[in-house]
């Protein structure tokens, strides 16, 4: 308590040093809060095919590029003018995204969050993908920033000097004052992912803490200290909703024999929820009503530096009277502050030393989406586990990746190393195991229930197997072997072996190939972060027939593409077919070069095939 009473003394002076602290008893006072989350790693501007979601943001499709922290630093810049109060918040996930992360391992990004400056910066959990011990000397040596984590005990634990740096790197909140008006901001870092992709396993000495009994200890602590009191978080929405209204959890009973429901309280006297990690921008923000019957605000700003939120608040003795909130894009036309530029250029400079970021393999006439637009594949990830399948020295029977690690979509135009970072951030390998064929019924029966729990959006991404999810009983059906598509009964008269999609066994159940034998064994391609275990695959983590093939997921894709046939001879068999040219479909700015340049590259399209199917009743 007398650490937490020292900390509470700590207050961070927004104001001009020396300057009278007006009084603000019975006044409406106003504060802006500018907000960012989930950089990942977006330093620099780079090019973007902008969601229905964000052009109705007003994301300019033609004021390409995107993002960029000098852009975003004009905007905050421009924000502070025009506000009497301001502060900037950033929900975390900093690291991890670009070719810029992979090179410099996160000293860039810290030092553009330091010469923001930005007044309070929450963990996340991509934060931690190098390791504790690599993000805890980054932070000792770069940053200057406020790194928050109430949640989280840091073990003490000598083997594990990770904990040791942090606990001395980290606070679990910090009280801003900016023209006599005092904020509490009390950070909640993630709880779901505890993992280093670089370490593997929770290696981090880091527990976390049930986020409302934390919340609501903090809360009560500084009520009394502050004018308004925020949680800038990054476990999530559904997470953040709960934070407020409360919810179910999953305990162990009290016989320690299973488990029950245990009902979480929401959290009083809390004011705004800033949250991330679910790359969302809520415009309006939510309103949750607490156990009291306060209104309390839920603000996300997105996702990737394509947007800066700010909400504007009038505040009354405490309470906020009313609020707007704005989603600022972050187009190519803004400015791009000339600070920022000077300390990035050293790193661009050594970045394309380092990696020909620049140098173009193959065009993508139209955008190949990562995720699926009605079946269970998506276009990017058919083309991801094909690769993985086929490459030299993996050669399997089939191949499975997780969806979430494809982190972006392959863009329409010119296609170029850097994409190929943004697509895999991650230096995640092939592994190959032997699965028998009651483990594939296993593994894809996992698959089905985690993307059961997603809406039936496929969590997976797989090539030279079918499926069908079953999300109602959360169980893997119709599994077959094989590539080569069967086609519906309905097309063929019934002369010929056929697919029946109300079949769910034998050979008329199969999208494609031979229905799996449970005896007969099969060779597998994954990536190494779900071969050990990453994202819940214990069916294959403990398997003994692993072996990793140190082939990137990245290199593998690539010399798949260089080897598709050029978009020439696409087009034209294409026209054949009494389809368009894709000298008329593709985005304008590379026509004047089709016949020139692009039409001669390896062409990228992806499909759909309907390789994972959904079964929702």
């Amino acid at each position: 308590m007398l650490i937490l009473l020292s900390l509470a003394t700590a207050v961070s002076a927004c104001g001009r040093p020396g300057a009278p602290t007006p009084e603000l008893k019975d006044r409406d006072v106003s504060l802006t809060i500018l907000h960012t989350s989930d950089i990942h790693s977006r330093v620099l501007s780079y090019r973007l095919t902008p969601l229905r979601t964000d052009t109705s943001l007003g994301l300019d499709p033609e004021k390409a590029p995107f993002g960029g922290l000098a852009r975003i630093m004009t905007i905050l810049r421009r924000e502070r003018a025009k506000s009497q109060r301001a502060i900037h918040l950033d929900s975390g996930d900093l690291f991890q995204g670009a070719p810029i992360f992979n090179v410099f391992r996160g000293e860039p990004e810290l030092r553009s969050l330091s010469l923001l400056g930005l007044d309070a910066y929450v963990l996340g959990n991509h934060d931690f993908d190098n390791g504790g011990l690599v993000l805890s000397r980054q932070i000792a040596l770069w940053s200057s920033l406020p790194m928050l984590s109430a949640n989280y005990i840091y073990l003490a634990d000598s083997r594990r000097r990770t904990a040791d740096m942090l606990v001395k790197l980290t606070q679990p909140y910090i009280i801003l004052q900016t023209q006599g008006l005092k904020i509490g901001v009390i950070g909640l870092a993630n709880t779901s992912t505890l993992t280093s992709l670089a370490e593997g396993g929770n290696s981090l000495g880091i527990t976390a803490r049930e986020p409302n009994e934390v919340l609501q200890r903090y809360i009560n602590l500084l009520r009394s200290q502050v004018d308004l009191l925020v949680a800038l978080t990054h476990i999530g929405l559904t997470e953040d909703e709960h934070l407020v209204s409360g919810y179910y959890r999953e305990v162990n009973k009290a016989d320690g024999k299973g488990l029950e429901r245990k009902w979480v309280e929401g959290v009083r006297g809390l004011d705004v929820v800033i949250g991330g990690h679910h790359h969302v921008v809520l415009n309006p923000p939510k309103v949750i009503k607490d156990p009291d019957g306060r209104d309390v605000l839920v603000v996300h700003s997105g996702a990737f530096a394509k947007f800066v939120g700010r909400l504007d608040l009038v505040i009354h003795n405490g309470e906020v009277r009313s609020y707007r909130f704005r989603a600022l894009p972050v187009n190519g036309d803004i400015p791009e502050d000339p600070d920022m530029l000077r300390m990035l250029e050293p790193y661009v400079l050594k970045l394309n030393q380092e990696i020909d970021t620049t140098r173009v393999f193959a065009f993508a006439p139209l955008q190949v989406p990562r995720f699926g637009r009605g079946t269970g594949d998506s276009a990017l990830g058919n083309l991801v586990a094909d690769s993985m399948k086929i490459r030299q020295r993996v050669e399997a029977d089939f191949s499975l990746t997780n969806s979430l690690g494809i982190r972006t979509d392959l863009q329409a135009g010119p296609v170029s190393l850097e994409q190929f970072y943004e697509i895999f951030p991650f230096e995640n390998s092939i592994t190959t195991l032997f699965l028998s064929g009651r483990e594939v019924q296993e593994m894809l029966d996992f698959v089905t229930d985690r993307s059961s729990g997603r809406g039936c959006q496929s969590q997976a991404q797989v090539s030279g197997i079918s499926f069908v999810m079953n999300c109602k009983e959360r169980k893997a059906e119709s599994i077959c072997m094989g590539s080569k598509p069967n086609p519906l009964c309905s097309r063929n008269g019934g002369k010929l072996p056929c697919f029946d999609p109300l079949e769910r066994t034998g050979p008329k159940a199969c999208l494609a190939g031979t229905p799996i034998n449970e005896f007969t064994s099969y060779k597998l391609a994954a990536n190494d972060y779900i071969a050990n275990g990453g994202s819940g695959f214990d069916v294959l983590q403990r398997n003994t027939t692993q072996f990793n093939t140190r082939v990137q997921l990245r290199d593998a894709l690539i010399e798949f593409i260089e080897g598709l046939p050029n978009c020439d001879t696409v087009d034209q068999e294409r026209q054949k077919q009494g389809l368009p040219s894709f000298k008329t479909i593709i985005p304008d700015i590379y026509r004047k070069d089709w016949d020139t340049r692009w039409k001669f590259l390896p062409c990228v399209l992806g499909s759909e095939d309907g390789r994972i199917r959904r079964r929702l009743q």
